[in-house]
């Protein structure tokens, strides 16, 4: 069985106080899936701006795949997360 790679964003900013916390969250989720690849964006350089305006995304952090934004302004769970990325997946399965 082929395991699609899923590329998880996550977008942050300088000053955000809970950015760090989204980090450590994404970054655990890593290491638990072998079938995710994650991009942290911050959203001050304008290319990564651009992406997270494209997606709707107006505060950080913001965790998106594909073209669909999962939590925006919150810090999931790893569980959560992961979850949403199963849902997601399995959407594109059919």
């Amino acid at each position: 069985m082929v395991t699609t790679m899923l590329e998880l964003k996550l977008f942050v900013q300088q000053k955000c106080p809970k950015c760090p916390a989204a980090k450590a969250v994404a970054e655990e989720l890593k290491k638990r899936r072998n079938d995710v690849e994650l991009r942290i964006l911050d959203i001050s350089d304008r290319e990564n701006y651009l992406t997270a305006l494209m997606l709707q995304i107006s505060s950080t952090p913001a965790f998106s795949v594909g073209e669909e934004t999962l939590f925006v302004g919150e810090v999931p769970t790893v569980d959560d997360l992961s979850r949403k990325l199963d849902e997601y997946s399995s959407r594109l399965k059919k």
